[in-house]
């Protein structure tokens, strides 16, 4: 009943029962209390947290669940609530949550799911690894863990003429789905083996060149330096001999099987080196790809928790390297990539590039092809974590450190960005835990 409504019928200059006073009073406090609420979007994006049968955090946002609260699709036929998605309510499911905010609370009426799982997918990128499977031959390319079928539409160019010819300096051309324990089944596989090219001249004759270092000399504890830019100052490299024997051996465990294995001679070979960098301005990494460099900011390697965490944060420029490595005339001479080289072409024409905030990129007037290069290394980032033995779950964290930022009174403010967001997704597509996927099966 209306507030407007019982105040007229107060109002009126007649004797009524008792019982229909206090019925009016009753009405304008329940009205006053709990005005109308209407059901409206309340969020959408990652699940970042999970606290059931309670609730989850879609960023910043609780969600609050009901008994009654349904679940369905995006897209689906039937509105109908399809309980049974009740379970896919975990960090890195994306959802769309309509419902009513009452006494400051989210409370969902319906959570919609975005069928990730179910979604075509295509890229482009070096074959990191063969995999062993039993009957079908697996890659891990481009941060994913590729099946190719023998119903797989197949094609090969170069030096490669058949699957069994994949190795170091082969790069993929795919589209598939993922199946229900993460890999990418593809529906079609393009195969081309690639050659490192001189320096690719991509804009306005900017193009590949040295980055000016002097090494640390641990044995008489001196200093080493660097110049991040041609603009910028020199950046001192510190001799800590435990600091950097910590970043050689995470660093070089994270480097794909391929990399390792080739002889120093190889031109494919990429001597990849873990420096830190005393400098607090320094709010990112930065690799120089034609020479493995990569220097890291001492203060964010301190703030890395663990290991696992560190290895996340040096994965980063590692696939940046791998990535930028292919590039060159030969890519242009494959038409089924035409429509990828708009965004691999930006590794070419960034010498000293860092991936947080991705600072260069954003200048770009189309942030899709920077979100999309930050979603791919970090994806890639990933599978180099998990192939190394590192917790890929990690991840996440690691990134949300990263791109934490320091107030002008020395304040750290960490929430989770777009890249780790991301990470969470590809751990619960890619990564879940077996039973999972063994209910899933079962569906």
């Amino acid at each position: 009943m209306r507030i407007g409504h019982c105040s007229q019928v107060a109002s009126r200059s007649v004797v009524l029962p008792l019982s229909l006073f206090v019925f009016i009073f009753v009405c304008q406090g329940l009205s006053a209390q709990d005005p109308e609420i209407t059901t409206v979007e309340l969020v959408h994006g990652y699940i970042t947290a999970t606290d059931l049968p309670d609730g989850f955090d879609v960023d910043d946002q609780h969600i609050v669940l009901q008994p009654l609260t349904g679940f369905r699709l995006k897209g689906a036929k039937s509105d109908a609530s399809d309980d049974s998605l009740r379970r896919e309510l975990r960090p890195g499911a994306y959802v769309s949550v309509l419902g009513k905010t009452k006494h400051k609370k989210h409370i969902a009426d319906v959570v919609v799911f975005r069928p990730d799982w179910n979604e075509q997918i295509s890229g482009l990128g070096p074959v990191n690894a063969v995999l062993e499977a039993d009957k079908e031959h697996e890659f891990r390319a481009d941060g994913f863990t590729i099946r190719v079928p023998a119903s797989a539409e197949t094609s090969f160019r170069g030096e490669v003429h058949s699957l069994n010819d994949v190795g170091a300096g082969t790069w993929l051309h795919y589209k598939g789905k993922l199946d229900s324990h993460g890999v990418l089944v593809a529906a079609a596989a393009d195969f081309m083996s690639m050659k490192p090219g001189k320096p690719v001249e991509v804009v306005n004759g900017l193009d590949d060149y040295k980055l000016p270092f002097f090494p640390p000399d641990f044995a008489r504890h001196l200093d080493g330096r660097m110049k991040p830019g041609r603009l910028k100052s020199w950046r001192t490299v510190p001799a800590d001999q435990a600091l950097d024997d910590r970043l050689q051996r995470i660093g070089t465990r994270l480097i794909p099987p391929f990399q390792r294995s080739l002889a120093d001679d190889d031109p494919r070979k990429i001597p990849f080196l873990f420096y830190a960098v005393d400098d607090d301005d320094m709010r990112t990494f930065i690799c120089a790809p034609r020479g493995g460099l990569i220097f890291y900011p001492r203060f964010q390697i301190e703030r890395m928790k663990n290991d696992d965490q560190l290895a996340a944060a040096l994965a980063m420029p590692i696939a940046m390297v791998l990535q930028r490595q292919g590039i060159g005339k030969e890519m242009k001479q494959w038409p089924a990539v035409r429509d990828q080289l708009s965004t691999l072409a930006l590794y070419a024409t960034i010498p000293y590039f860092g991936a947080f905030p991705l600072d260069m990129l954003g200048a770009l007037p189309d942030h899709r092809i920077a979100t999309r290069i930050e979603e791919q290394v970090g994806r890639i980032a990933i599978s180099l974590v998990a192939d190394a033995g590192y917790d890929p779950w990690q991840a996440p964290e690691a990134f949300k450190l990263l791109g934490a930022r320091r107030s002008t009174n020395g304040v750290w403010t960490v929430k989770h960005t777009h890249l780790s967001e991301y990470a969470l997704s590809i751990l619960n597509l890619e990564y879940r835990p077996a039973a999972t996927s063994e209910t899933k099966d079962a569906e």
